[in-house]
């Protein structure tokens, strides 16, 4: 884990918010995270389980979580995980 100082404070990277982000860059995160907690719950249930993406959206939005189900399901149909052979 990297420390950074500013201003004689000592901050651990990862703790508190991110403050000087752009709002598209947060966005694109959060489309990410939902990304990755959706090929998660596929790898480990085989599909994506109707509570979790009721989770997703709360956490999320529905225009957010639902596209990010979108393009992992366009990725599976379109074969990027065979060669990765994790779906």
């Amino acid at each position: 884990m990297e420390w950074f100082t500013h201003n004689n404070e000592t901050n651990e990277e990862g703790e508190g918010e991110l403050e000087n982000i752009s709002p598209e860059l947060k966005q694109n995160l959060a489309e990410l995270e939902c990304e990755e907690e959706i090929m998660e719950d596929k790898e480990e249930f085989g599909r994506v389980r109707t509570n979790m993406m009721k989770v997703l959206r709360a956490k999320y939005g529905p225009n957010t979580a639902n596209r990010a189900l979108s393009r992992v399901n366009k990725r599976i149909q379109e074969g990027y995980f065979e060669s990765k052979s994790i779906f």
